[in-house]
């Protein structure tokens, strides 16, 4: 009888055993689905070659400060570097020759804020918008892979990586966040040290501070960070703001959660007070856009992402078909039934999930105007206290489709009051001089990261679309090449579909 209760318990605990391994090799799956990884990348090789020199005639070229347009210049680029600018150049007969005639010439654009996941179809995503340089925000291996494989072949846009987002979680939560978030865990000092020691050796550009962690380790890492040469860059963890500003981060990653911190200042419901709140915000926004301008902290913008919660919540498939919904990754939009990770219907993490009462949801919709109110007067007053501000998107977040996800955001920066000018610098210069890159201007001496558009950005920003040519290091592709690339991506992204999507095109 002993033998058979023993059989028994130990044919029990190998179900159980059995159920968890699937259990947890199912979830993992659904985590790396969710990457993007498992569509078929695109080879653009055959089709894009190296020039070894190009000269652009007769174009008008953005000032270096973006305030207006030089007229009648010629650029003369040599291996992936501007060598000549200015007008009068003899036609160099060795060069591919490119009339700019009535045209214009703009830096290369900079998305300050992405999250390629492992979707490497992507970065063709981010060129065909000309969108020559990113910065990922939540780096991983792979992703120093990619980089490295770029700087071989010049196929690709310049990157910044920062590193998994780091997390202050103990025990078995720290294991969960680093499993599910991809992120990395320390919460005492040495493991700090070896973590960030890592991070150093690995080649990431810049540590990922996230929001929840503790004011101990928020304090040992920008130390220990200060220590290897390395910045702290993203969000503000669980400190107030007076903390913050003598914290030593160089950089918070949304406006957004600039706003947040003033929410909790506030102390009262923004549903019921919202006047109340934006007069606070009126006075408060000031203060804090000169505190940061003292400490010269830089402002990552995710405007467009913020004005679309509204939409996301309220009335989502109309907010998609306003989107280039197609060109997005399928196995991030589709989501995993884990949690509310897609941009679809269902499974969207952004839908409205409170009451379905309409004293609820009116309550709700007043929180989220209010908010996005909130966002815009928050830009307008670190735009106004010369705070720079780099224009970032939070790409392949719910409906921030890379690459076409920066032309809204600079469309958003315009709305809540920066100049056209200004916007641009935010994608241009701004992110460029944070960087130390030779990006961000038409100058001699740096990169060709160039874009060629039909129409002038300063008198309307929409304009940034009207993309005839984009070089990039050694390559240029022309309007033609470009709808060719993303009919690639559009048709490589259709086989690997399990949702259809066609309710919600445009």
């Amino acid at each position: 009888m002993k033998k058979l209760w023993v059989r028994r318990v130990l044919h029990s605990v190998m179900l159980l055993s059995g159920v968890l391994i699937f259990g947890f090799m199912w979830a993992d799956h659904e985590l790396n689905k969710v990457l993007g990884k498992g569509t078929k990348v695109v080879d653009f090789s055959s089709m894009i070659k190296p020039s070894k020199i190009i000269q652009i005639r007769n174009v008008n070229v953005l000032s270096e400060d973006c305030s207006h347009f030089i007229k009648n210049q010629n650029v003369l680029i040599k291996d992936g570097v501007i060598v000549q600018l200015g007008e009068n150049q003899i036609v160099n007969e060795m060069a591919t020759s490119i009339d700019g005639s009535g045209q214009y010439l703009i830096p290369g654009l900079v998305d300050s804020h992405v999250h390629l996941k492992e979707s490497r179809n992507d970065l063709f995503l981010y060129l065909a918008n000309g969108v020559t340089y990113i910065r990922e925000m939540a780096g991983q291996p792979v992703i120093l892979e990619w980089r490295k494989s770029i700087r071989k072949n010049g196929l690709g846009p310049r990157m910044f990586i920062a590193s998994p987002p780091i997390f202050s979680e103990k025990g078995l939560a720290g294991y969960y966040y680093g499993w599910t978030r991809q992120s990395i865990n320390f919460s005492n000092r040495d493991d700090a040290q070896k973590g960030i020691c890592k991070i150093n050796k690995q080649g990431y550009d810049a540590i990922k501070m996230y929001g929840f962690v503790n004011p101990e380790m928020f304090k040992t890492t920008i130390e220990i960070a200060s220590e290897n040469n390395i910045p702290v860059i993203g969000h503000i963890p669980l400190v107030n703001l007076d903390t913050f500003y003598q914290s030593g981060q160089i950089e918070v990653a949304h406006i957004e959660e600039i706003t947040v911190k003033t929410i909790d200042e506030f102390g009262k419901s923004i549903s019921e007070n919202p006047q109340e709140y934006l007069n606070f915000l009126k006075i408060r926004s000031g203060q804090i856009a000169q505190k940061l301008k003292d400490q010269n902290i830089s402002v990552t913008s995710t405007v467009w992402l913020s004005e679309s919660f509204i939409g996301q919540r309220f009335d989502l498939k109309s907010k998609l078909k306003e989107i280039e919904l197609k060109y997005a990754n399928p196995p991030i939009i589709e989501g995993t039934p884990l949690y509310k990770l897609g941009w679809l219907p269902g499974k969207n993490g952004y839908e409205y999930d409170g009451k379905d009462e309409p004293a609820a949801k009116k309550r709700s919709l007043t929180f989220w105007k209010t908010y996005a109110e909130a966002i815009h007067m928050m830009a307008k007053a670190l735009a106004d206290h010369q705070v720079t501000i780099m224009a970032g998107t939070d790409a392949n977040v719910a409906t921030v489709v890379p690459g076409f996800s920066l032309h809204n955001e600079l469309e958003s920066l315009s709305n809540s009051g920066m100049t056209n000018s200004q916007a641009i610098y935010s994608a241009t210069v701004a992110p460029g001089n944070w960087m130390k890159s030779k990006t961000g201007k038409i100058k001699v001496g740096y990169h060709s990261d160039l874009v060629l558009l039909s129409r002038n950005p300063l008198e309307n920003i929409k304009n940034t679309k009207t993309i005839e040519y984009v070089f990039f290091n050694k390559y240029v592709i022309n309007k033609k090449q470009i709808k060719t690339i993303l009919k690639a991506i559009e048709d490589a992204n259709n086989e690997n579909r399990n949702i259809k999507i066609n309710e919600y095109l445009k």
